[in-house]
């Protein structure tokens, strides 16, 4: 061991976080207290259950095995630790002896950082703490706290804007405190001349306890009072909306905008302890983002045909890009895209129905429900997507099906092209609603369903995997709802189709090789680049659905699924958090990378270059593709994959 460490240690460490986090002369202090050490290959460094000798480890080259001794003294392999790497980090902090066996797995060079400058860094320098934080869900989520930390940790001029992940606009932030109220009792010409004087477009009414009754918008004065020639002396109780949408202060702006678009609303009264304390409305985020995205649900529904609402794609992308770009949350966005693609299906649906209603095809000859699938049925959405749908219909008889699916087969045809007009194409393997396979009665999908979970086959599995993630999306989504009814009910238990389903869960595998290094894809179009969906996402859509199945879970939304997991005690609540937080950062990652290639115009692809990451994205995503390896872990030992396919 050395006292005096190598030349090139201060460039070295400017590269490692969370080192690449301190002002150069912190940095120096350090280097003057750090000495160096080979190891090599072979030798143990750490025992497990005993002091770990009181420094924290910077792999400089080389690589480093972690790993713990089970009660026969077998060694299981926990991780490698390669370049920039560190270990010896819990029981240096938190005292106490080595929770692991650590060797030279190769030839390494460490740099030992005694405890007493870990020590101050840890005091005096917040990405400290939260880095050595004890699991990724809780690094996260104490860097949410105060990410403007984290702005020193992006080093290239084209960054991802990760003050915007990992931080969001509460609506405390937004909303207006100074609230217009009035009493139930109070007339009409009142409220609205208070309205007016004040310049706002609503006014609260409240009761005594100041518990909002209702809202009175100038929408309401001009459709309930001046339009119907109302008395204005008209209490305003009488023609107040009601009931309210209400929002919590602590809530994300983005999720108040979400609430906005689902109920169609332009107001939202902030509540705490069931007390008025605010108001947000879409001109506060118009403010906020230049443009309202609660302003794209009135062009959708007031699209007339097929070409309007096509037309609308550029102003819908913009508005909402704008929007990506100023929140601060993974999940409302997504949730935002769904909703905004829901709206625009049903919307196409509602003309094309019109349309075929004055031609010769008439009105729809049974009741039916449209279902999306993928990540429009999981509610999934981002921006890179295409259609994956079926169309199922009421039962008729037999002798009127021929008729009754042609009907089906045209109005599907209409709505998937109308679709791909927009922007979102068809799925390549023709799983769509103007598929003959893919349209039918209620009866026809559940026997179909029957047969793939009861004698399955590696075709049918294939498709579960698409099917089974399911919803309607129709105004009349009873059919939907009975099929998902029945599926549920007949999947739940079924350990041995749930362990052929794992086995393909199991398939995709997180891009991380020996020493955690980033595997890149090597064959198809875009090879050298991280498949983010495939190699990210896919593995936790993958285990969720095989675990809602088998524990007769309906939702279809991934977290959802998990958390049910977790509430019957499967996924400990720490990984569940941990998967969370990996599930959300790679999706960030992917939908920053689509709004840069959207801007340059390039084609949206879910392949990103880990060269073209800075180091902070590129440990964050290593950490998130190892958590998401657990949850692979957890779903082999759980169905036995090893043993050959059943059915």
């Amino acid at each position: 061991m050395s006292e005096f460490p190598l030349p090139g240690l201060t460039d070295f460490l400017k590269k490692v976080v969370p080192f690449n986090t301190l002002d150069p002369l912190v940095l120096q202090k350090v280097i003057q207290t750090t000495q160096v050490a080979f190891y090599p290959a072979g030798e143990l460094i750490i025992p497990m259950g005993e002091p770990s000798g009181g420094f924290l480890y910077v792999v400089q080259t080389g690589c480093a095995r972690v790993a713990i001794r089970d009660e026969s003294g077998d060694s299981i392999l926990v991780d490698y630790r390669g370049e920039g790497d560190s270990f010896g980090a819990v029981s240096l902090i938190k005292g106490g002896n080595a929770m692991f066996d650590v060797s030279a797995e190769e030839d390494l060079i460490a740099f030992l950082i005694p405890k007493a400058t870990i020590d101050i860094l840890m005091a005096e320098h917040d990405p400290f703490r939260r880095f050595f934080g004890f699991s990724l869900a809780r690094n996260f989520k104490a860097v949410r706290q105060s990410a403007d930390d984290q702005l020193d940790l992006l080093t290239r001029d084209n960054q991802l804007q990760l003050d915007m992940y990992l931080t969001g606009k509460k609506v405390r932030q937004l909303m207006s405190t100074d609230l217009l109220t009035c009493p139930p009792q109070t007339p009409v010409r009142e409220a609205a001349g208070r309205m007016k004087q004040r310049g706002v477009g609503s006014i609260i009414i409240i009761d005594g306890d100041n518990s909002p009754q209702g809202i009175l918008t100038d929408a309401d004065l001009r459709s309930k009072v001046v339009a119907e020639g109302l008395d204005l002396n008209t209490a305003v109780h009488r023609v107040m909306s009601t009931p309210i949408c209400t929002v919590q202060p602590e809530a994300y702006a983005f999720d108040a905008l979400l609430d906005m678009s689902r109920f169609g609303v332009s107001h939202l009264i902030v509540t705490h302890s069931h007390q008025a304390v605010g108001i947000i409305s879409e001109h506060d985020f118009q403010l906020e983002i230049g443009s309202s995205p609660i302003g794209m649900i009135a062009d959708i529904s007031a699209a007339r045909s097929v070409a309007e609402l096509v037309g609308k794609r550029i102003h819908i992308d913009r508005i909402l890009q704008m929007a990506m770009h100023r929140s601060g949350a993974v999940k409302p966005m997504v949730d935002l895209i769904s909703e905004l693609n829901d709206r625009v299906l049903r919307r196409f649906m509602t003309i094309i129905e019109s349309e075929m209603g004055t031609e010769s095809w008439g009105p729809p000859p049974a009741a039916y429900s449209w279902l999306a699938m993928g990540s429009q049925g999981r509610r999934e959405q981002t921006l890179c997507t295409d259609q994956d749908n079926a169309l199922i219909y009421a039962d008729v008889p037999p002798d009127q099906d021929p008729v009754v699916k042609a009907w089906f087969l045209e109005f599907a045809r209409r709505v998937v092209d109308a679709m791909e007009r927009y922007g979102i194409p068809k799925c390549q393997a023709g799983i769509i609603a103007s598929n003959p396979q893919w349209c039918m009665r209620l009866g026809d999908w559940r026997t179909r369903f029957r047969n793939w979970v009861e004698t399955p086959t590696p075709e049918s599995l294939r498709l579960s995997t698409i099917f089974f993630d399911f919803r309607g999306i129709s105004k009349n989504a009873a059919s939907a709802r009975r099929l998902r009814k029945d599926l549920t009910q007949l999947a739940v238990g079924k350990r041995s189709f749930a362990r052929n389903l794992a086995k393909i869960a199991l398939f995709n595998r997180p891009p991380l090789g020996f020493l955690r290094q980033f595997v890149v894809e090597s064959s198809g179009t875009h090879s050298s680049g991280l498949n983010l969906k495939l190699r990210g996402l896919t593995p936790v859509v993958d285990a969720a659905r095989v675990l809602a199945l088998d524990l007769g879970e309906p939702s279809t939304n991934t977290l959802e699924r998990l958390s049910t997991a977790s509430q019957q005690k499967i996924i400990r609540p720490e990984l569940l958090a941990a998967i969370d937080d990996a599930y959300d950062y790679i999706n960030w990652i992917r939908i920053d990378h689509h709004l840069k290639a959207g801007a340059a115009g390039r084609p949206l692809t879910n392949l990103v270059d880990p060269v073209r990451l800075n180091p902070m994205e590129r440990k964050i995503l290593k950490e998130s593709f190892t958590i998401i390896g657990q949850l692979q872990e957890l779903l082999g030992a759980r169905y036995k994959t090893w043993r050959g396919r059943e059915g």
